[in-house]
């Protein structure tokens, strides 16, 4: 029998931090402004402090193409348009490019439903700003990704630090979720921001 991917045991070892985050965006409405609003802000909330914490860790130096996979200048470039300012208080730590790599299995599987997402954010309101959702969506970077993480050298990894690294990503994504308030009424944006990767 062939020895399981990364991506394979990355996903097994996240499937209940994955679950958990599905159940906690359920709550976010992006038919509205202010659901949206509300979305991209707990998505800030995640997002620009572990993307600062990969650049203190010197993530340019073991994935060189990380400059075209940052997305936090679109994000928030997408509240700006929205009239809100990014609100990222806590600072995360990447002790290590393993750990970086599993949290970047994360950001990268959340850039894969940003793509389902903006199609559910244009059908309701054209006008509202994706920058963040479609980022990178002409390049295939999880494609890219995967490639890199399965050349372990380039990794340094150790299974159980990449997937310590996935979890701690899929909790911080979910602990800023759990921060929003549901608007009432309307659809749900169902557990759509990650996909099964």
């Amino acid at each position: 029998m062939p020895e399981r991917s990364l991506r394979d045991r990355l996903k097994v070892a996240t499937a209940h931090e994955h679950d958990a985050l599905d159940a906690v965006v359920t709550v976010a409405h992006l038919e509205t402004k202010a659901g949206y609003r509300a979305f991209l802000n707990a998505s800030a909330r995640a997002l620009i402090p572990l993307e600062l914490a990969l650049e203190r860790a010197g993530v340019s130096d073991w994935l060189p193409d990380w400059p075209d996979r940052a997305r936090r200048h679109a994000l928030e470039r997408d509240l700006c348009m929205l009239g809100a300012t990014p609100f990222a208080p806590s600072t995360a730590a990447i002790p290590s490019p393993a750990f970086g790599a599993g949290v970047l299995y994360v950001l990268e599987g959340s850039r894969l439903g940003g793509r389902l997402l903006s199609r559910q954010v244009r059908a309701a309101d054209a006008g509202l700003p994706i920058a963040y959702l479609t980022h990178g969506q002409e390049q295939n970077l999880w494609r890219t990704f995967l490639t890199w993480l399965e050349a372990s050298p380039k990794v340094d990894c150790r299974t159980d630090i990449v997937e310590a690294g996935a979890r701690y990503g899929f909790r911080c994504f979910s602990e800023a979720f759990e921060s929003l308030s549901p608007p009432t009424g309307g659809l749900n944006a169902r557990g759509c921001a990650h996909v099964r990767v």
